[in-house]
Parts: structure tokens; sequence; C-alpha cells
């Protein structure tokens, strides 16, 4: 090194690189001139910058050295800490004051050994290395330039470990890849059959519900982990699984890596299908194991990696969790789902992902995480890869979402044992149920929202045959009845009119519920029975739905 023998400040500084070098923090040095050295920690994540300061230096010029290299801070980092060696006591903390930022990229501490020899903490967090190699500053000689030529050897050493290391855990993402593009091409697909299809689209493509598979719908559980509500969900989704996924390909191999995918997609829709009363789509559950999977590898490596790249990961892994966790408990957002997967990547990274694998740095290419081959392996990670596959084309098969782009099939319907028939739709004919509301029994076909519509039809004897010219004054009390007496929880667009449904007379109204739900109410008189067709539909219903309510209703006849 080029410096002076007889200067004293450096004399302290490389002393004190000297102590912290040979301490039992394991530091290990990366930089080292006049101006500036830079260690880090060999054991836990930590940076410590020393800066040589002339004894006569004003704050100014003290700050001038200072402020460059905090700046050089990045979120994500490891804590960093900041040493002036030399300088007045008054100078160095006011430097060191102006140069602490209010918002800290990364955990900050300041320090000054000034002028005298005393350590003081002006700012930040304490360092307790930091003041146990000042202890011992009298006890050790300074490094030397064979000292700091050694010490900068074994730096550069550990950093190439660490950038091979990298280097390989960035090298295998064609799981990865082929995941990202199965999820992006199913989003095209769901917005490829016309205006207002695509919440349909998404049912009959797999949405996840539990009441669905407990119908025995099981392909749902994974297919559903390939479907996302809108670009929105997809690129958030698909940023968080290229932030997770490429690491954890490499670390475990392509076929672990799978089976920890898929388990976790099938933990988190279990989780949502048995405990929420609702469907839902999307690859969070899956992407909660992969991050669970990560915390899980920095709590319990099993000798993986090396020990400053796991306190690495477990200084970095709780902010992603705390993100999450706080995203989750937004409305709208299945937190069932989400804890289900991130439950399942972690349970099986601690217990039985891990054994077996071939530590990072004995890897000669990425590709060589298993020490042999693993035939029960392969096959497990196939049949995970084939039950995606085959769920996802179940789900087509079965939901037929192509047939949204066509008008409905219509079929003759009889009404139970009411003597009253209608056309219907066949996918809502085929979803037939009863029902008692407030005493009253209503015949309701389809399921809202795995059918694009919903009626319901209830039939109530008048006690004979109504004459002709009584029917008008029938219906106009109704019509009134309507007018007066809006129907709760909705908002009515216009009064009740009067209308013609196949050459038959009838009330109609058209109402909003507060859920955005579309109801069209009908009224009409059958012989001895007065009927009411109640339509319900979504804002966006598919195109070829359009006008469906007004064509079952001038359909309603007597068997």
């Amino acid at each position: 090194m080029d410096r002076a023998p007889e200067d004293e400040t450096l004399d302290r500084r490389d002393r004190l690189l000297a102590a912290l070098l040979h301490g039992p923090d394991a530091f290990v040095l990366l930089r080292c001139d006049a101006a500036v050295a830079e260690l880090v920690g060999g054991a836990a994540p930590l940076r410590i910058v020393l800066i040589t300061a002339a004894d006569d230096g004003s704050a100014e010029l003290i700050h001038a050295r200072i402020a460059p290299l905090v700046k050089l801070a990045r979120p994500g980092g490891p804590p960093a800490h900041f040493v002036v060696v030399g300088g007045g006591a008054a100078a160095g903390r006011a430097a060191l004051t102006k140069a602490a930022p209010l918002v800290q990229a990364v955990r900050m501490g300041f320090h000054h050994l000034d002028a005298t020899g005393a350590l003081t903490r002006v700012k930040g967090q304490a360092l307790p290395a930091l003041e146990d190699a000042h202890r011992r500053l009298g006890e050790v000689g300074p490094l030397g330039p064979d000292g700091i030529d050694k010490a900068l050897a074994q730096g550069h050493a550990l950093a190439q470990q660490e950038r091979a290391i990298v280097d390989r855990l960035t090298g295998s993402r064609r799981v990865t890849a082929t995941l990202v593009v199965a999820c992006a091409v199913l989003l095209a697909v769901s917005y490829a059959f016309g205006s207002g299809t695509h919440e349909a689209a998404l049912w009959r493509m797999g949405a996840n519900s539990g009441e669905a598979v407990r119908r025995g719908e099981l392909y749902r559980l994974l297919a559903s982990a390939f479907l996302h509500a809108d670009a929105v969900h997809l690129f958030v989704n698909m940023l968080a699984l290229w932030s997770f996924g490429p690491m954890l390909e490499a670390l475990l191999g392509p076929r672990r890596f799978l089976l920890l995918y898929g388990a976790s997609a099938l933990g988190g829709s279990l989780a949502s299908a048995m405990l929420v009363d609702r469907w839902s789509v999307g690859a969070s559950g899956a992407i909660w194991g992969l991050m669970m999977a990560g915390i899980g590898i920095a709590l319990r490596p099993h000798g993986l990696l090396p020990p400053a790249m796991i306190a690495q990961m477990r200084s970095r892994a709780w902010w992603p969790l705390g993100l999450n966790l706080i995203y989750s408990l937004q409305p709208g957002i299945d937190l069932l789902a989400h804890l289900g997967g991130g439950v399942v990547g972690f349970a099986l990274v601690v217990t039985v992902l891990l054994r077996g694998l071939t530590p990072v740095e004995q890897r000669e290419r990425a590709a060589d995480a298993e020490p042999r081959p693993r035939p029960l392996l392969a096959v497990a990670a196939a049949l995970t890869a084939a039950a995606m596959v085959v769920s996802v084309a179940v789900a087509l098969a079965a939901g037929r979402p192509w047939e949204l782009r066509a008008p409905p099939a219509m079929t003759r319907t009889a009404v139970a044992d009411t003597g009253v028939a209608l056309d219907l739709p066949e996918s809502l004919a085929r979803a037939a149920s009863v029902e008692d509301l407030n005493g009253v029994r209503f015949h309701t076909y389809g399921r809202l929202p795995e059918t694009p519509m919903m009626f319901q039809l209830a039939v109530f004897p008048l006690g004979g045959e109504v004459p002709p010219d009584r029917v008008d004054e029938l219906l106009e009390q109704e019509r009134k009845q309507l007018d007066e007496h809006r129907p709760a929880n909705s908002t009515t667009k216009g009064p009740a009119t009067r209308v013609d449904l196949g050459g038959r007379p009838a009330v109609s109204l058209r109402s909003e519920l507060k859920n955005g739900l579309q109801r069209v109410s009908y009224i009409l008189v059958l012989g001895d029975r007065e009927v009411v067709l109640q339509a319900y539909s979504t804002k966006d219903r598919p195109a070829s739905w359009s006008g469906i309510e007004d064509k079952v209703a001038a359909t309603i006849g007597l068997r």
C-alpha cells in the first residue's frame, strides 16, 4: 500500500482491521486503500466501511468522503456500518450525523474512532463486533502490506465462490418459464370467447369451488392454479413466480421444484375449497408455497448453501412474507389459498424435499442437483406434470367454454309438478334445484357464476280459472303493487310495465341488486294460476345470451 509509515490515522485504521479480521466474527476484506477499507461478514450478513480522515479535517471534507459510500447501499442488502477513523470528535460527529439518511435503504450504523482513540456510536444501530475490536486495539498490530494482500486474496476468493454459486442458481428456469407461459396462454384463451364471457369462461375452464369439488369436479383443484382473473392478476403472480422460481428450480432441480409447485398449488386449492364458500382462480397458493419454501431453506438449509448465503437469506426472508400477508388480508383475496399453499411448501422443504441434494458449491453444472439417478423422483415429477396437464384438459372438455360464443341451445322443460313448462338453455335446465324463500317454493335453474344466467320460477294457485276480462285487472293490481313496494336490496330501472309475452299479457320490472346482479321479474296468469319468473344475470354476461330472459318468459305455458 502507498502510505507514510508515520501516519497515525492509517496505523489506527489498520489495527482496527486486524482486530476485526482476527476476531470471532469471521470478517472478510474486500477492499483496502488509503481512503477506504470494506469488510463483509463471513458468517452473517453485515458490511463495514472504514473511512480515514485527517485529524484536522473539517466536517465538510469528512462528509464529502462518507456521502457517496452511504448512497451505494441498496434495498435488500445487508446492514451497513460506516466508521470514520481519525478527525476531531466534533467534526466527525457532525459529518456522520449529516450523512445518515432519514430513510435508510438498509439498517445502518454510524461510528467515529477519533484522533484520541475514543470510539463513539453517533447514529443508528450499535455494532458489538466493532466495540470488541476497539477493546483489543492495544493487543494487535497493524496488518501491514503483506497481511492486507493476504486478506484481500481471501476476500476475492470468497467473492468468486459466491458468484459461482449465484451463477449455478440462475442457470435453470425451464420449468418456471413453462409455468409462466401456460398461465399467460390460458388467460388469453379465457378472453378469446367474445365480450362478456370472461367470468363465465373462467368457471368453465376450471375455477376452484368447494361446492363443485364436493360434487366430484376434482380437476378444478389444479386447473384453477393456471387461471387468472385479469391481466393485472396474472402480472403480479407471474412477477412473484419469476422472483422465487428460478433460484428454487436451480437449487432443488427441476423435478423436485415441479413437485413443490404442484403440491403447493394443490394445498392452496384444497384449503380454499374446503373452507371458503366462493370460487377462486390464481397461482397464488403455489407461489406462497415457493416463498415459504425459501424461508424453510433459510431456517433448515441441510448444507446446500454456504453459511454466509444462508445468513443473507434469513435476513431477507421475512420482508416478502410480511408484505404478502398484508396483501392477502385485502378484500377479495383468497387468504386461505395463500396459507394452504404456504404451509405445504414450508413443510415439504423442512422435512423431505432437500434430502439427498448435492451442495451447490460441489456442483460442476447447474443441472447436477441430484448425486445419482432417482427413478421414483422422476416418476413422481412426471405424474405431477401429467396431473396438471390432465386437469386443464378435463376442465376444458367438461366446461366447453367455446360454447359461450354461440347462442345457447334451448330445451322444453317441465317445472316439476306445477303443470307449467318453458324453454330454457340446456346448461341451465341441467342445473335444477328447489328452494324455499320466505315460505315460497321457487324452482331454480342455473347457478351463478357457473352459468351466465339463473332463472327462478314460482307458481301460485288462484282458486279457479281467471276469466279473460279479469286478467288485465289482476295484472294491473300486480303492477301497482310492484311500484308501491319496490324489492329490497335493489334499485329499479324504471316503473313496472305491461308487456306481451308470446301473445299473453304480463307485467315486467327491471332492477339491479346491490351486488351488481341484474334482475328482470315477470308476472303472468295461466288459467287458474299466477306465475312469477325472475331472471338473474351479471352485467358482463356473454353477448350471445343477450335478451334470453325475454325469450324464456315468452315460452311459459301449460304442459
